[in-house]
């Protein structure tokens, strides 16, 4: 399963990356795996994902100075299609609470109103965003 991951990984950022000099097309690779991988997209947590024998500040410095590159912007919005507005692709956002009534003290936790119940509780935001291309019926997590 892993191994078929990782081709799948491979193969979507190459896509996206064709065309880019060599440590670009890395980057990408690096940036899918990482997010992937530790489920943000936090510099500091992708390159613990990458797992280098440098130390993490580096690793986190040189993905920073990948990321502000101004030809990969440009690149990236015309390998996916273009920008959003020239598309009619329709993108399903749900914004949704977690209640942790009885939680006390947790990370990000702030006060949100239970649907259900219509009253104030402490909890978590959740925002999703789903979509799909053309007339698929395969919703695409974004």
């Amino acid at each position: 399963m892993a191994h078929k991951l990782r081709e799948q990984i491979i193969k979507f950022s190459g896509v996206l990356s064709a065309g880019l000099p060599k440590t670009v097309r890395r980057f990408v690779l690096e940036m899918i795996y990482g997010i992937q991988a530790r489920q943000s997209v936090r510099l500091t947590e992708i390159g613990r994902a990458l797992e280098e024998k440098i130390a993490l500040r580096k690793t986190e410095y040189r993905l920073c100075r990948q990321s502000e590159r101004e030809e990969l912007g440009d690149h990236l919005t015309d390998s996916t299609g273009g920008s959003a507005d020239q598309r009619d692709d329709p993108l399903v956002l749900d914004i949704s609470e977690i209640s942790k009534k009885d939680a006390r003290k947790m990370e990000y936790m702030g006060m949100e109103r239970e649907g259900s119940e219509n009253q104030l509780a402490s909890g978590h935001w959740t925002c999703q965003m789903v979509g799909t291309e053309g007339e698929g019926a395969t919703l695409l997590p974004l």
